[in-house]
C-alpha cells in the first residue's frame, strides 16, 4: 500500500471512529431519558392506592322503632336535654309513611293531540230568553224586515252598496223586495223619525239611491202605543184644541192641581159625560183616579176606576227572540253557514230534521251557530229549551284515548278535580273553566287536562300535513295516594338500660309509654352502590398497574436494544482502533523506508 493510499485510509478509519463515538455517546444520552421516564413510572406506581373493599358494618345502625295503634314509628334522632324544667330528657325526632291522597302533574311526550268538530246538544235556560217587539214597517206598501248579513243575496247586495255609500250602517239596515224583485236597503233610524228616506238598491249591476215620501210609509205596532178601555169605553189623548176638552180640563185642574195635559187621557162614557184618567196610573197596576163634570149638578166628581175595568191592549208589531242577546231568526236552508251547520248536526242528532220549519237560528259572542225550536221560544210555559251547535277545534283524543268532558256529577270524579285544584292553585288546569276540562283513561288511571294545554299540544306540530306528528310535551294532571314522610319533633321521657340503649318512650303530649323494639338495619341500597364504587375502583386500580407495567416493558425493551447497539459500536470502535494501528504501523515503515538514506 503506498503512502498516500494508507494516509487516506487512516483519515476514513479516524472519521468513522469519530462517529461511533458520537453515536455511543447519543445512545447513552436516550438511556439516561429512558432511566428517568422509568423512576416516573415508578412515581406513578407509588402514588396509586389501593381500594378497599366496603363492609357491612359501615351500613349497619342501630334502629329504634315502635307501635302506637295505627301506625310503625321509627325514631330517626335523639338529643338529650340538660336541665329541661318539663323534666324530659330527650328531644326526639320521629316519622312514619303514610298514603296521601295528591294532585300529581306529569308531561307526556308526543301526545298526538286531535281537534275535531264536535256536535253539542246544551240548553237554554228560560231566564236567557227575552223578546224584542219593534214597529213593522211598509214602504211603498212592501213589508220592511230587518237586514240578515247571513243571507248571501242579501250580503252581496249590501257590499256593492256600501263600496258606493259607506255611511250604511249594517246594525241599522232593513230591506224590502219591490214588484220587480228589485232588493232595497233603508235606515231604521230614518225609517223611525219624521222626515223622507234614502232608498238605496242595485239596479243593473249599478248601485241607485232614490227617495221614499213619508207619505208612502206605514208604521205599525211601534212600542209604548198601548190602547186603553176603562169601563169598555175608548181612552184617547186629550186635545187642548177641543174647546169643550179644554174648559172641562182648565176647571178640573183648577180643583186637583197634580192633573197635568201632557199625562192626561179622556174617554166619553155612555151618559156623554166627559172623563179624565192619568196615562201613567193606566200604566201603572193599581186602581186610577177618574174625575169628571156631572152635567146635572154641574159640580166637580172625583172618582175611581178599578184595575178590573181596565183594558190594555198591547201594539202589534214584529215580535222576535234573543237568547243571551242574541237576536234568534228563522233557520234558512239558502244560507250556505247555516246549512253546513245543520248538515253536521242532523248527522249526530237525526230528531232534528223532523220539524225544519220550527228551527231558529242565531250567533253567539264566538261566532258560533246556534238551532234552537221556534215553537219552544214563544210558549212561555215550555221551560228551558235544547240548543245545537257546533264547537270547532275540540279535543278529541290523545293518542288512542278517547276524551270525554269532566263531569261535576261523578264523585270520583270531582274528588280528584278538586285534590288537582288544590295542590296545583296556579296552573293553567286550575285557572281553567270547569266546562273546559277534560278526562281520559289510560291503564286504569283517571288523566285530567284542561283545553288551553291540549289546544298548544294539538297545534304544535310542526308539519301541519301530520298534525299529530312530534307535538310538545301535554301538561296533565293525575290524583292519587302518594307515599310521603310524616315526621314530628317533640320532647320525650326515655327510659335506658345498662348498656344506655333507649327502652321506653313517652311523649310530652301524651300519657302512653311506648316500648322499644331495637333491631340492627343495613342499607343494602348504600351498600351495594358502595360495592359498585369498590369494583370499579379495582378496576381503575388494575388499569393504571396495567399501563404502568405496560410503560415500564416498552422502556426496558428500548433500554435493550439501545443495549446491544452501544455494544455493537463497542466491538466496531475497537475493530477501528485495531485497525488503525496497523495502517499506522505501514505509514511508519512507508515513511521510514521512504526519507530514511542510511541504516
Amino acid at each position: 500500500m503506498g503512502m498516500a493510499a494508507s494516509q487516506a485510509r487512516y483519515l476514513g478509519l479516524t472519521a468513522r471512529k469519530t462517529n461511533v463515538e458520537y453515536e455511543g455517546q447519543q445512545i447513552n444520552q436516550a438511556r439516561t431519558a429512558l432511566a428517568n421516564q422509568s423512576a416516573n413510572t415508578f412515581n406513578d406506581l407509588l402514588a396509586l392506592e389501593v381500594p378497599t373493599a366496603p363492609s357491612t358494618q359501615d351500613y349497619t345502625e342501630l334502629k329504634y322503632t315502635y307501635t302506637d295503634g295505627t301506625e310503625a314509628e321509627e325514631i330517626s334522632s335523639m338529643t338529650e336535654l340538660q336541665n329541661d324544667p318539663d323534666g324530659y330528657n330527650y328531644l326526639v325526632t320521629h316519622f312514619h309513611f303514610a298514603d296521601i291522597y295528591r294532585g300529581v302533574q306529569n308531561k307526556l311526550a308526543n301526545p298526538q293531540v286531535v281537534q275535531d268538530d264536535v256536535s253539542t246538544k246544551d240548553v237554554i235556560s228560560r231566564d236567557d230568553i227575552d223578546t224584542v217587539e219593534q214597529p213593522t214597517y211598509t214602504v211603498n206598501g212592501y213589508n220592511v224586515t230587518t237586514y240578515d248579513p247571513a243571507n248571501a243575496n242579501q250580503k252581496n247586495n249590501f257590499d256593492q252598496l256600501v263600496a258606493q255609500y259607506p255611511d250604511m250602517d249594517p246594525n241599522d239596515m232593513m230591506t224590502y223586495t219591490d214588484a220587480d224583485g228589485s232588493m232595497h236597503f233603508v235606515s231604521r233610524t230614518e225609517l223611525e223619525g219624521t222626515g223622507d228616506i234614502k232608498d238605496r238598491y242595485v239596479q243593473t249591476g249599478t248601485a241607485s239611491e232614490a227617495t221614499v215620501q213619508r207619505a208612502n210609509i206605514t208604521t205599525a205596532g211601534t212600542p209604548g202605543n198601548e190602547t186603553y178601555t176603562v169601563n169598555g169605553f175608548n181612552v184617547n189623548d186629550y186635545d187642548a184644541a177641543d174647546p169643550v176638552q179644554k174648559a172641562a180640563y182648565d176647571r178640573l185642574a183648577a180643583q186637583y192641581p197634580d192633573m197635568s195635559e201632557a199625562d192626561a187621557k179622556t174617554y166619553t162614557d155612555a151618559d156623554g159625560n166627559l172623563h179624565f184618567v192619568s196615562e201613567t196610573e193606566l200604566q201603572g197596576a193599581g186602581d186610577i183616579k177618574d174625575r169628571y163634570i156631572d152635567p146635572n149638578t154641574d159640580t166637580i166628581v172625583d172618582g175611581t176606576a178599578t184595575r178590573g175595568d181596565i183594558v190594555t191592549t198591547e201594539p202589534t208589531g214584529n215580535l222576535t227572540y234573543t237568547v243571551n242577546g242574541n237576536q234568534v231568526s228563522k233557520y234558512d236552508p239558502t244560507n250556505l253557514e247555516q246549512k253546513k251547520v245543520y248538515d253536521k248536526l242532523v248527522e249526530d242528532y237525526p230528531s232534528m230534521s223532523k220539524n225544519i220549519d220550527d228551527l231558529g237560528c242565531y250567533t253567539d259572542e264566538d261566532g258560533r251557530i246556534h238551532f234552537t225550536s221556534l215553537s219552544g221560544l214563544a210558549d212561555d210555559t215550555a221551560g228551558d229549551l235544547t240548543d245545537y251547535y257546533v264547537e270547532s277545534g275540540v279535543p278529541t283524543y290523545v293518542g288512542n284515548c278517547k276524551l270525554e268532558k269532566y263531569d261535576p256529577a261523578d264523585p270520583e270524579l270531582k274528588t280528584a278535580y278538586e285534590q288537582i285544584l288544590k295542590d296545583w292553585p296556579d296552573s293553567n288546569i286550575a285557572l281553567a273553566d270547569p266546562e273546559d276540562i277534560y278526562t281520559w283513561e289510560w291503564q286504569g288511571e283517571t288523566r285530567f287536562a284542561c283545553a288551553q294545554d291540549l289546544t298548544s299540544s294539538a297545534i304544535s306540530g310542526p308539519d301541519q300535513s301530520l298534525p299529530t306528528e312530534n307535538q310538545d310535551k301535554l301538561t296533565y294532571y293525575v290524583a292519587k295516594n302518594v307515599q310521603e314522610k310524616i315526621e314530628r319533633t317533640e320532647k320525650a321521657m326515655v327510659d335506658l338500660d345498662e348498656q344506655g340503649r333507649p327502652q321506653t318512650i313517652r311523649y310530652q303530649d301524651s300519657s302512653v309509654t311506648y316500648y322499644l323494639n331495637t333491631e340492627t338495619e343495613t342499607d343494602q341500597d348504600a351498600y351495594q352502590d358502595a360495592m359498585n364504587q369498590y369494583n370499579y375502583d379495582m378496576q381503575v386500580y388494575e388499569k393504571a398497574i396495567q399501563d404502568i407495567n405496560a410503560r415500564t416493558e416498552r422502556i426496558q425493551q428500548e433500554d435493550r436494544t439501545l443495549e446491544l447497539r452501544l455494544r455493537q459500536l463497542d466491538t466496531e470502535q475497537e475493530a477501528l482502533q485495531t485497525e488503525m494501528e496497523a495502517v499506522k504501523k505501514v505509514i511508519d515503515k512507508n515513511i521510514e523506508s521512504t526519507f530514511k538514506t542510511f541504516e
